[in-house]
């Protein structure tokens, strides 16, 4: 019994802290059919239990105009949705690069 709790909740902590691990691409990343997308617009019934248990999911790499929809769109779920490393666009919604290193841009987190 301990065991099968302790891979339940191992699988649970992969899944909800490391996202990036099953995304093929940043090209594939963010397309419609993405599983990622999915568990924002689409979340399973498990999902909003986990939710409603006060667990957070982390989405890692979204773009900021990305991250503006999905605070628009899904707002009475934003307590629950940790955006990092965000992609910073410019006005046409390219994502910016650093001109010295060619990276994307992305939003400071403030941890120091």
């Amino acid at each position: 019994m301990k065991t099968q709790i302790f891979k339940a909740l191992a699988i649970s902590i992969l899944i909800s802290v490391s996202p990036n691990v099953f995304a093929e691409s940043s090209q594939t990343m963010y397309k419609p059919d993405n599983w990622l997308m999915k568990m924002i617009y689409q979340p399973s019934q498990s999902m909003l239990n986990r939710e409603a248990r006060g667990l957070v999911n982390i989405y890692d790499g979204f773009t900021d105009t990305q991250v503006d929809e999905i605070l628009d769109r899904k707002f009475e779920r934003i307590g629950y949705m940790m955006f990092t490393r965000m992609k910073i666009t410019d006005a046409t919604g390219a994502v910016l690069k650093d001109p010295l290193t060619g990276k994307d841009v992305v939003a400071d987190d403030d941890c120091d």
